[in-house]
């Protein structure tokens, strides 16, 4: 992996292929090897770079290893990462924390975005009603005192329920369990209340959510979503779960494809 220092943040990342850019970001106590299978399928025809972002991976904030964090804070570094990168617009895909991050990237750096692809991801995490208190407030102590290994053994299950599925739970318990703890808990504080669902309306740049039908964040939210973004469409993935480009990298890459084939023309 190679790395870039954007402020007080050193960057990593991977990077494979050549041609117009094609940007990944991870999900919560992942790390930029999540994108493996897309690199395999669309590196031969775009420069694919997947980051890790600040406190995930290898990738540190120098000053406040263990945070705080923040989206805007993300999407801040990436952007910089980006530009001196030469990676400046490029197709930007982001799944959960990932795609939330892509989603305030493009609203506070739309010029370094072409089009955006947001997986199982929505515009805000605030809780509304006493059972979404209830259920972020479980997730927080979860978080808290069982540790990204803890967390990965409980969340496994439900990621990757198949039979045959018992390699991708393994991997993904092993590389989850290598967040720096206090880091991984920072990155999920992060998230709890963060919005741009007042600010969607203004995206000006070709927009997919790809939604898992088995989703534990309904496919309704992302398709009521994706109507207040002029243009934007929504693809359903079925038979699949939260982890939608590892447990079914097929089927993604197909879905990746085509809408990558038509932002080129749009």
């Amino acid at each position: 992996m190679a790395s870039v220092r954007v402020d007080d943040f050193e960057l990593f990342y991977d990077e494979r292929g050549t041609g117009t850019p094609l940007v990944f970001l991870h999900g919560l106590g992942s790390s930029s090897r999540d994108w493996k299978f897309q690199f395999e399928h669309f590196s031969k025809h775009y420069r694919c770079v997947a980051f890790d972002l600040p406190g995930s991976g290898q990738s540190k904030d120098l000053k406040h290893p263990q945070g705080p964090f923040t989206v805007v804070g993300f999407a801040r570094a990436i952007s910089g990462a980006m530009k001196q990168l030469g990676l400046a617009p490029a197709h930007v895909v982001g799944l959960s924390m990932g795609g939330m991050t892509s989603l305030q990237l493009a609203l506070d750096a739309p010029e370094v975005v072409r089009s955006l692809t947001v997986v199982n991801a929505g515009a805000s995490v605030i809780a509304r009603t006493f059972k979404e208190r209830l259920l972020l407030g479980v997730r927080a102590a979860v978080t808290r005192t069982m540790g990204p290994r803890g967390v990965a053994r409980l969340v496994a299950p439900r990621l990757f329920p198949g039979a045959d599925q018992a390699e991708l739970r393994n991997t993904f318990i092993q590389q989850m369990a290598d967040n720096e703890p206090r880091a991984y808990v920072a990155s999920s504080r992060a998230l709890m209340g963060w919005s741009v669902e007042e600010r969607v309306s203004e995206l000006r740049l070709p927009v997919l959510f790809v939604a898992a039908d088995q989703d534990y964040t309904p496919v309704e939210m992302k398709q009521t979503l994706a109507r207040r973004i002029a243009g934007a469409q929504v693809v359903i993935i079925p038979n699949s779960h939260h982890a939608v480009p590892v447990e079914c990298p097929e089927a993604f890459n197909a879905v990746l494809e085509a809408a990558l084939s038509k932002f080129a023309v749009a």
